[in-house]
């Protein structure tokens, strides 16, 4: 019984291949990703003063940080303005820009903002900050952090949350406009009902007939201080639906609103806490999971972090890392 236990905890942490090749800098913070429409260049946000830019001319590299978005931090009058989270980047073809969502908070908080900035080009120096379009209160069901924007049908939906009630989603007017009242309108998209409700970093796309709504479940940091007992540190959980609006549910039709969730990917080998993903199509490699992660043998603080990424296959109706 015992080596059969043993057996399957090692098979089971070999199935996730390593991340992708990545050379020149390759620090990461729940990474936004893009690439840009006009010569392919691709662009790797992250968290931290004013969300850090590195660039790159192919996918491995050679990652170069080329600086900043919000120099001064965010328009937001708030205590973290300056400290900017979890970038998430899309192209607008109406106006020819790029859409950057953020977050302004602090650790722990429930007062929280998701802001919004546009640029031409991604790169430093052009970007507009746009202020607010969603925040949170100690009175709000949600946690108005991790924005992911979507559109469907011809309309736009901006999915997000962190802890307390979950992950949630309201419709937009357009991509810096929220329509009508976000509590009246925000509808529950998965939830956790463990512990302290640690699910955050939604991130939907749709392949074929399906909807994929990932998030990252788990603690986030704090690593090299202390170990969270292991499968409690951060991994990429999947559910599915036929909606992007919700009825997301597992590989065993669990409800991600009643703790479902079919994890992704896990810690592995020297690979630690992967999560903040997101997914995109790559003209070269197809879908991609990117994400960040702690390597063992770098270190384990969040300034150690790096970038993560793996090839998407698809195994009946779900994705499989390759």
């Amino acid at each position: 019984m015992l080596q059969d236990m043993v057996c399957s905890v090692i098979c089971f942490a070999s199935t996730y291949p390593s991340p992708g090749p990545c050379t020149g800098d390759c620090w990461t913070h729940d990474p936004g990703f893009y690439q840009r429409n006009s010569d392919g260049r691709y662009f790797r946000f992250a968290s931290g003063d004013g969300i850090h830019i590195h660039e790159a001319s192919s996918l491995i590299g050679p990652w170069k940080a080329t600086g900043v978005a919000l120099a001064n931090g965010s328009v937001i009058d708030h205590p973290g303005r300056t400290k900017l989270w979890a970038p998430d980047v899309h192209y607008e073809p109406e106006t020819k820009k790029y859409i950057m969502y953020y977050a302004v908070s602090t650790r722990g908080s429930h007062d929280s903002v998701i802001g919004v900035a546009s640029s031409p080009d991604m790169t430093p120096g052009t970007w507009t900050d746009h202020g607010s379009i969603l925040h949170s209160t100690s009175k709000s069901r949600y946690n108005a952090i991790d924005a992911n924007w979507i559109s469907d049908k011809g309309k736009q939906y901006l999915n997000f949350g962190s802890y307390w009630d979950g992950l949630f989603q309201v419709p937009l007017d357009n991509m810096v406009k929220v329509k009508h009242d976000s509590e009246t309108t925000a509808s529950n998209l998965a939830y956790n009902s463990t512990a302290n409700h640690h699910i955050e970093a939604s991130f939907i796309f749709q392949y074929q007939d399906w909807y994929y709504l990932l998030f990252s479940s788990g603690r986030a940091a704090g690593y090299e201080k202390e170990l969270p007992e292991q499968g409690e540190e951060y991994r990429i959980v999947m559910c599915r639906s036929k909606s992007s609006q919700g009825g997301f549910v597992d590989e065993d039709g669990k409800s991600c609103l009643k703790s479902g969730g079919m994890t992704l990917l896990a810690s592995h080998e020297n690979i630690y806490g992967p999560g903040g993903q997101g997914v995109f199509e790559d003209k070269q490699y197809g879908h991609v999971l990117y994400y960040h992660y702690a390597d063992k043998s770098i270190g384990l603080s969040q300034s150690q972090y790096q970038f993560g990424w793996n090839r998407l296959g698809w195994k009946e109706g779900w994705p499989v890392l390759l």
